[in-house]
């Protein structure tokens, strides 16, 4: 039964669900997150992506407020993350890769804790979950799979109704008959019902299933943000193909064309890495001093685009 025991308002309508501005986050001498900025439409399932120890916890951490930021600013549904951290928890469901349930409870004794810790707290939603995942309703925690903690915890961030998630690196480690039914219920019924879905990981897997936006950090600085549909499309691979072998001037020459980012020869072609305004490369291509005798254009993948930027280390 729906539990309404204590009563709030929803956050005040906003364009951005997650906003963050100039965020610096230390441990020490290291410097875990680097001047961070983005934002999180309301609605959106964004995926923040990057490689290990790129500071993708640190920030969710401060999100959440169990870090307090060392500079910069945060705010989730307008409320700001240190002065108002009890309003963004309210409204805001987390779970995370570490297993934070009480491994001797049951299932319906965790519930009732969280339920106790709640503001409110909609046993209903709990249940379906629970009944979506199939998870076993009266078992010990100790008793579940990896993959049914994972799915367990999922439940209990959604137990308050929250109007943003966020889950840090959420399948990891998970098995892929586990991780495909989590992302499953993540697309199918979360972020279908307007949720707002804020979720790091390492896996590329689990970006392409489910984010219609992506941010790829590295260093705790952000590289680039924005929708994955466009982001692809911005990011293509030109290959063109010459009447003869192009000589090096050719090759320099592309080289400096703006918005292209790598130059390979391939026998009697070329191929380029662009990034940007792809229309206007592909026009310039079309008016080369040397023969051309054709250009086409693929769309990179999101592994291509994940490899590029970490690997060049390009901000955005």
């Amino acid at each position: 039964m729906t539990d309404a025991r204590k009563e709030w308002a929803p956050a005040p309508e906003r364009d951005a669900a997650i906003e963050i501005e100039g965020l610096v986050v230390n441990y020490g001498r290291r410097r875990a997150v680097d001047g961070l900025s983005l934002t999180v439409p309301r609605g959106a399932v964004y995926g923040f992506l990057g490689p290990n120890g790129a500071g993708k916890t640190s920030t969710l951490k401060t999100l959440m407020g169990f870090r307090k930021p060392d500079g910069g600013s945060a705010k989730v549904l307008g409320y700001d993350v240190v002065e108002e951290s009890l309003e963004v928890r309210a409204r805001v469901g987390f779970a995370s890769e570490v297993n934070s349930l009480y491994e001797g409870m049951t299932v319906p004794r965790i519930c009732r804790l969280c339920r106790d810790l709640s503001r409110s707290w909609d046993q209903d939603l709990v249940d379906r979950y629970i009944g979506v995942f199939g998870l076993p309703g009266d078992a010990k925690i100790r008793k579940l799979s990896k993959g049914q903690k994972a799915q367990l915890q999922l439940c209990l961030a959604l137990g308050s109704d929250p109007e943003v998630l966020i889950l840090d690196e959420p399948t990891s480690g998970l098995d892929p008959v586990a991780r495909r039914a989590f992302l499953k219920v993540l697309v199918g019924d979360v972020a279908a019902e307007g949720r707002t879905v804020f979720f790091s990981t390492h896996l590329l897997s689990d970006i392409e299933a489910v984010a219609d936006t992506v941010g790829i950090i590295k260093g705790g600085r952000l590289l680039v943000s924005g929708d994955l549909d466009d982001m692809r499309e911005s990011h293509r691979v030109f290959r063109i193909i010459y009447a003869d072998t192009p000589p090096e001037e050719e090759v320099r020459s592309l080289h400096a064309l703006p918005d292209v980012q790598e130059v390979e020869r391939e026998g009697r072609g070329i191929k380029l890495r662009v990034r940007g305004d792809v229309e206007a490369v592909e026009r310039g291509l079309r008016e080369r001093p040397h023969p051309v005798v054709d250009v086409d254009s693929t769309g990179m993948t999101l592994e291509d685009i994940f490899v590029a930027y970490v690997e060049d280390g390009h901000d955005r």
